[in-house]
């Protein structure tokens, strides 16, 4: 009417609604291509996350320009890109789980492009260690928005779905470790064709504008909602012909005592998927998970750096030139059991942590009682070191997703890192023990020991494992007429009203 005012609350309603409909539109544009933005994602990935650790195709490159600085320095340089690299995943994490993919990705991006600029007066060792820190620190920034994506591809295949987000996830792990490819390409085309290194990071400014494109007219400001675990609780409730059935809904008479326990039990293997942040940090399950993922990247990092020595203990120096030399050539082609892990992730969890285990176990097994076999090496423990990182990382990224689902995916993902940071301080301890006794078996003794109780961890680390065999106890129980019900405690406490919020569940609802 004329002459009314809009009341504060109604202002902040529309305000609430258009928000609402842009990330509606913004999720729909998504869903609506799967595929192409899928591919986007990891391309992305591909060419930012993980180039840091080509580092040594770039370093003979800047030697050969004529860049004077020291051993020490160059060293110093790729280890702040690589520790910017693991911690920043907690920092990115807070402002994805915060503001959202979007506001995540354009930080990211223009903190790359600085770097890029920055690497660009590579005479200057400040500007150098600064902008190479500066492009390690913001790859995981560029990566993180796009791992959401996996939920355009709904259900595990094991649970009827097409089990394509776990293909997502392996891709994303394989394009973070084929990032080191970039800096290769730049080592060929200075060989062939002269090109500076300036100049590659002037053109490669390209990459990040299109990232800051995506970010802002494309990237959502909240994560892809994963409707599975909705539909999951709802194919009790929905009647063959699709319509809520009265007979079979919430609180009818008509539902065996046992039925009631699988829904209360289905409920519970839920509670964990997008709970609050301090519900799942209270849980077994995400640190087990984390130290899991720690000490298998300990081992791995450890025989990395430490394979040249290793070898020049056991063969003669000429054999262990050589196969350090194929050492070096086959850690690019982790990405090789790309398919193979996918194929496990969606089928079951399960096998892909023991599958990694079982990996880790054997390559332990042969560097402490058959390090001088060269055979051995060249077919089992190189392959094996150069495809358990893809192996590991694609199960944390599914995990993590599938389990805990998306609302605090960026600080669950960065307090694994910063974890795996942490056990990797056990390095320099055993690499100075094993120069002092002058052979490494007692380290990789240790290694080996460590791998032993992860078999174990990995059905700790999946809680549908075990709410799995649950279902099955509770269907039987159902066709018996088994009368226990379940308790309060089985069910979930919060209910979720949005990515970012919950609320406790009223007594009516946990007693329907």
């Amino acid at each position: 009417m004329p002459g009314t005012t809009s009341r504060p609350d109604d202002t902040a309603t529309k305000s609430s609604d258009a928000s609402t409909s842009n990330i509606s539109q913004r999720h729909k544009r998504l869903t609506s291509s799967p595929l192409f933005w899928s591919s986007i994602g990891v391309t992305q990935t591909l060419l930012t996350a993980g180039i840091v650790f080509g580092w040594a195709s770039l370093l003979p490159v800047l030697r050969d320009e004529g860049v004077e600085h020291t051993p020490q320095e160059f060293a110093r340089i790729f280890t702040g890109g690589a520790v910017g690299n693991y911690v920043s995943t907690l920092a990115f994490g807070v402002i994805l789980d915060h503001y959202g993919p979007r506001s995540t990705a354009i930080v990211a991006s223009l903190l790359f492009s600085v770097g890029c600029i920055m690497c660009c007066h590579q005479d200057s060792f400040t500007s150098l260690l600064v902008g190479f820190g500066l492009i390690g620190f913001s790859g995981p920034g560029i990566q993180m928005p796009t791992l959401h994506l996996a939920n355009l591809f709904l259900g595990e295949a094991r649970e009827g779905g097409s089990g394509g987000g776990a293909i997502y996830m392996s891709a994303q792990a394989a394009a973070f470790d084929g990032g080191t490819a970039v800096f290769a390409i730049v080592r060929m085309a200075h060989q062939r064709y002269n090109m500076k290194t300036s100049t590659f990071f002037l053109i490669y400014l390209v990459i990040p504008l299109w990232v800051l494109l995506t970010a802002l007219f494309y990237w959502p400001d909240d994560v892809l909602p994963n409707q599975s675990q909705e539909e999951t609780l709802s194919k009790t409730t929905t009647s063959r012909t699709g319509r809520n059935s009265p007979y079979i809904g919430p609180g009818s008479p008509y539902l065996s005592p046992g039925m009631i326990r699988l829904r209360e039990v289905n409920k519970k293997n839920a509670s964990l998927y997008d709970a609050p942040l301090s519900v799942v940090l209270r849980h077994s399950s995400f640190w087990t998970l984390a130290i899991w993922v720690s000490i298998h990247i300990l081992k791995l990092n450890f025989v990395v750096a430490t394979i040249n020595d290793q070898l020049e203990d056991v063969v003669s120096s000429d054999e262990a030139e050589s196969l350090i030399g194929i050492f070096g050539a086959m850690l690019p082609f982790g990405f090789v059991v790309l398919p193979f892990v996918a194929w496990c992730l969606q089928n079951s969890a399960q096998w892909a942590f023991q599958v990694a285990n079982t990996v880790g176990l054997v390559y332990g097994v042969i560097l402490v009682y058959f390090s001088s076999n060269s055979w051995l090496l060249k077919c089992i423990v190189f392959p094996a070191v150069a495809t358990s990182r893809q192996m590991v990382y694609s199960t944390i990224f599914h995990q993590i997703g599938v389990t805990f689902g998306f609302a605090n995916y960026g600080v669950l993902l960065g307090l694994t890192n910063i974890l795996v940071s942490s056990f990797s301080l056990i390095q320099n301890p055993l690499v100075n023990w094993s120069e002092i006794h002058g052979n490494y078996t007692n380290a990789n003794t240790i290694l080996l020991l460590m791998t032993l109780p992860l078999f174990a961890a990995g059905l700790l680390a999946d809680p549908n494992q075990k709410n799995t065999v649950q279902n099955k106890s509770f269907s039987s129980s159902s066709k018996g007429g088994s009368n226990n019900l379940a308790t309060d405690e089985e069910t979930p406490l919060f209910t979720r009203i949005d990515s970012q919020h919950y609320r406790t569940r009223s007594k009516s609802e946990i007693f329907l």
